[in-house]
């Protein structure tokens, strides 16, 4: 999800944003390759269950890291995700928001 998150309730997005929700495995995908991989460049708190608002400044780090990173030999399903996160941080740098990741 990507927009003006904080100010929102839980299941609800401004009108600005979009939504994406996963299957259940891609928590798990996630856990084993991108939480550790953006550890180092962007310090966070993540695990099975926790949600996390990364603003424009940790996206576009986040964003320089997944251009590498989509370059490199991944699963298919992995691959797939980076690329909704590149598209939903991209869009929340160019309006100056943020993405929330639950995992």
């Amino acid at each position: 999800m990507y927009g003006n998150v904080p100010c929102l309730p839980i299941d609800g997005i401004d009108g600005i944003g979009e939504r994406f929700v996963g299957e259940e495995s891609d928590s798990w995908i996630l856990l084993e390759d991108f939480v550790p991989g953006i550890d180092s460049i962007c310090p966070n708190v993540l695990d099975y269950g926790d949600v996390d608002y990364f603003d424009s400044e940790k996206c576009r780090v986040i964003v320089e890291w997944l251009t590498i990173r989509i370059k490199m030999d991944m699963e298919q399903r992995l691959e797939f995700l980076y690329g909704i996160l590149m598209d939903y941080m991209t869009k929340a740098i160019a309006i100056g928001t943020g993405v929330v990741i639950g995992l």
